[in-house]
């Protein structure tokens, strides 16, 4: 393939720009761990720490020699499914290697990142040719955002690109290591079937199925977005006096349904397992407006708008491949889909080429030969900000000692002590920010800790809430223990902050540490 004639300038510039985001990316990490406010630890989750809790308490999973998913967050027990495998994989690395489950994450967050970028230096190439467009593609798809800098400190709304990792490239990389992974799989699909002006042979078709299998079992929704857009691509080829193009339509089909696999396992598992299927009809992620999309990508947006006529002038189909990326996401975000917002996935990288077509075919002509340079670059530098705005919320919250991204010394010997002494079908009452820690740090279950996998998750957090705040009576407490089979009353800060907490008879203390007490429930 062409992009692999990539000159040693090209591929030694985007080396550089890429550790240059990968290390912008995990600076914010390091600095939060350095302001760490005294006797307190930082968990190392800083985007997203519901989802990130979560992400390590499916790992933890696999670090106690699981491969089957069992939801963490939820007292009900259940068989499980083979679900997260690249999570439950993580873990196993991690009990092999003798690492701690955040170093694998970051780990795996950082080869993914550098994979991505690495990936989507050769399909801005197959697509663009002059090398000043690929790398003002390049910098807008890795290191734009959106008008959430200006939006939120004005509104108090968040625009997607303070919110929606999936969709953003670096706030992806910053994030987690599914969300780029999946973007890279999802290039390399359509780079090995939809190369411009050659049909995909053996090699690209078998590479092609690999990466489909490998996305279907990381991110099984990607799967819709990526094949949506090969399906268009191949609807505007068919062409009867030109000739079908046999060869893609076999690899593609091909490569969809082994695609498909693993994603219709995990349905099926999902239905014929009770807990699993109450877990996946509250597990909903609806896409914002259309209009809070164009305040999310911001300038781009702008720019790809003149793009779209400069890549329909374009009479080959072969180059339209960004334009039916963007239509499969956008149609397929507003479907009545439970995963509607995950299908954003990677939508700026289209985006970026669409506006890159603008600005030198569209605007750039218009301007003046001097300030075309110095247009350029303050379109990339005005895009940026947005994530330099994104990093700097995260420090803020750093340095001001979030309590979700920090525990104190007393609750990490209590997780501990935990994780030593008890099983992993016990449950722990807790506060509703506690539940989201013990599961990841403890591996013990919780009756509430996430809006998506604690089952019947509202009614859930209000209970909780109410046993700490006081609300509910001796005799109701004692009930909602047993129902939810509880065997540990976790008491520390957060479940204080809820209320008086008093313990009284029915308990056994059986771990004190400074302000944390864990007291077992009398007759379990």
């Amino acid at each position: 393939m062409d992009a692999f004639r990539i000159p040693c300038a090209e591929w030694r510039w985007t080396i550089a720009v890429a550790l240059g985001l990968l290390f912008a990316g995990s600076l914010p990490y390091l600095i939060a761990w350095a302001v760490a406010p005294p006797g307190h630890l930082f968990t190392g989750l800083l985007v997203n720490p519901l989802d990130g809790h979560s992400y390590i308490a499916k790992m933890r999973q696999g670090l106690e020699g699981s491969w089957r998913f069992h939801l963490a967050f939820t007292p009900e027990t259940h068989p499980g499914a083979y679900l997260f495998l690249a999570h439950i994989a993580l873990g196993h690395l991690a009990r092999w290697a003798g690492l701690s489950l955040v170093a694998i994450y970051h780990g795996a967050r950082v080869v993914a990142g550098a994979v991505l970028l690495l990936v989507l230096y050769p399909f801005i190439a197959m697509l663009e040719q002059p090398v000043k467009h690929r790398r003002m593609a390049f910098l807008l798809a890795s290191t734009s955002a959106g008008l959430g800098w200006l939006v939120a400190p004005l509104t108090g709304h968040p625009s997607p690109d303070l919110w929606i990792p999936e969709a953003f490239t670096f706030y992806s990389l910053l994030a987690n290591f599914h969300f780029p992974l999946s973007i890279a799989l999802m290039m390399v699909v359509m780079m090995t079937l939809a190369w411009p002006g050659r049909e995909p042979r053996l090699r690209e078709g078998l590479v092609a199925m690999l990466a489909s299998v490998a996305l279907g079992v990381l991110q099984p929704f990607a799967v819709i977005p990526v094949y949506a857009t090969l399906a268009l691509r191949l609807a505007l080829k068919l062409r009867p006096r030109i000739g079908i193009p046999w060869q893609s339509i076999g690899w593609t089909a091909g490569a969809a349904l082994v695609a498909l696999a693993y994603p219709l396992y995990g349905v099926w598992a999902i239905h014929f397992d009770p807990v699993l299927a109450a877990w996946n009809a509250q597990n909903r992620t609806p896409s914002p407006p259309l209009w809070d999309w164009l305040l999310g990508l911001g300038l781009p947006v702008c720019l790809a708008l003149p793009g779209l006529v400069a890549t329909v002038r374009r009479r080959s189909v072969e180059y339209w491949l960004p334009l039916f990326w963007v239509l499969a996401a956008v149609i397929g975000m507003y479907m009545p889909l439970a995963l509607q917002r995950r299908l954003s996935l990677g939508l700026q990288i289209p985006v970026a080429l669409l506006a890159t077509r603008g600005w030198w075919e569209v605007v750039c002509p218009r301007l003046h030969s001097r300030l075309r340079p110095v247009g350029e670059i303050a379109v990339i530098g005005f895009s940026a900000v947005g994530n330099l705005f994104l990093v700097g919320m995260l420090l803020m919250g750093a340095v001001g000692g979030e309590p979700l991204f920090y525990v104190s010394k007393a609750e990490w010997r209590a997780f501990a002590w935990l994780q030593e002494v008890g099983k992993d079908s016990e449950v722990v009452l807790c506060a509703p920010t506690t539940g989201m820690l013990i599961p990841a740090w403890s591996g013990r279950r919780v009756v509430y800790g996430h809006p998506f996998e604690t089952v019947d998750a509202q009614r859930r957090e209000a209970q909780v809430t109410a046993f700490w705040s006081g609300a509910m009576s001796y005799a109701e407490q004692k009930r909602f223990l047993h129902e939810n089979d509880v065997r540990y009353l976790f008491v520390g800060p957060r479940e204080r902050a809820l209320g008086d907490v008093k313990v009284g008879a029915g308990f056994h203390l059986r771990f004190q540490a400074g302000d944390v007490a864990i007291y077992e429930v009398e007759g379990r």
